[in-house]
């Protein structure tokens, strides 16, 4: 089924697909193939302001779609409380980039893949796990991402051959804890952030870092600021500090405000491929109202 979804404010595909938050995104002639839901998805942009969505087995619909590629915003409203950033150069040029409304549990088990790997790696992981233990869909090559309940009855070892390496005994027990324990995603998705931080953080190979990328790319959660080694330096630079422990960066990064998510995912970006970013002006004291 074709689908053409209205879309506001920019759109760039390519640097959503490959900006480090999904790895099951491919290139597919002109479009790009992912995996939504139980449907393969054949994506590429229109003229017209319009994306173009070519689903197989079953369909999401148009809503779903329109949520999960976030279309409904223009992301520049991310950047509200963080005007200072616009100035920074080759910021604007990515403001095509969308966070994507993915699915909790796929998010969760990609990033504990992402350990000590790159985004191919982690890629290799996911798509094998996918091709090894998903479910087919009808119509398409692809297949569904493996949910906890068939992760959790696998072997160490089948995961160890899937190149998960020293990953797999900490995405099996997470998987068996999630499946035996019917986890309340939707709990997460509304609790205070350190409570919902927290749950993730118990599970078997789930750091700070790791629990922060699954509530912003999987929760919806843009009040996280995850911070790996390229978030790291570039919230350094920008803060004009030489060392930070990462709970300070996170702290520092409120002046951002409740996007700060997506920013993250911005100067991710921008810190990834290319210099050192220059240092901000140091945030102003809110002034303190004088009473009669």
């Amino acid at each position: 089924m074709r689908t053409l979804l209205p879309v506001a404010g920019p759109l760039d595909l390519d640097l959503t697909f490959t900006c480090g938050q999904s790895f099951r995104w491919r290139r597919d002639g002109g479009a790009w193939s992912g995996v939504v839901g139980r449907s393969e998805c054949r994506v590429s942009s229109v003229d017209g302001g319009r994306l173009a969505v070519t689903t197989f087995a079953d369909d999401p619909g148009a809503a779903a779609l329109a949520r999960y590629f976030r279309l409904e915003e223009d992301p520049s409203i991310h950047l509200e409380q963080a005007a200072e950033l616009r100035t920074l150069p080759g910021l604007e040029a990515l403001l095509g980039l969308r966070l994507l409304r993915q699915d909790p549990w796929e998010t969760l088990a990609s990033f504990i893949c992402s350990a000590a790997a790159n985004v191919r790696k982690i890629s290799t992981c996911v798509e094998g796990m996918a091709e090894a233990w998903g479910d087919p869909i009808e119509g398409s090559p692809r297949r569904t991402f493996p949910g906890p309940d068939r992760l959790a009855r696998l072997s160490e070892g089948a995961l160890r051959r899937h190149g998960l390496g020293f990953r797999a005994p900490f995405l099996l027990a997470t998987a068996r804890r999630i499946a035996r324990e019917e986890w309340d995603w939707e709990r997460l998705r509304h609790a205070p952030i350190e409570e919902a931080r927290a749950a993730l953080v118990a599970l078997p190979g789930v750091g700070p870092k790791i629990a922060d990328c699954a509530l912003l790319f999987g929760l919806d959660r843009l009040d996280t600021y995850p911070v790996d080694r390229w978030i790291r330096r570039a919230t350094l630079e920008l803060a004009n500090r030489r060392r930070a422990k990462d709970d300070e960066l996170e702290r520092w990064s409120r002046r951002f405000g409740p996007g700060r998510g997506y920013v993250q995912q911005l100067l991710f970006h921008l810190r990834r491929t290319g210099g050192p970013l220059p240092a901000l002006p140091r945030a102003r004291p809110a002034r303190a109202h004088r009473t009669a």
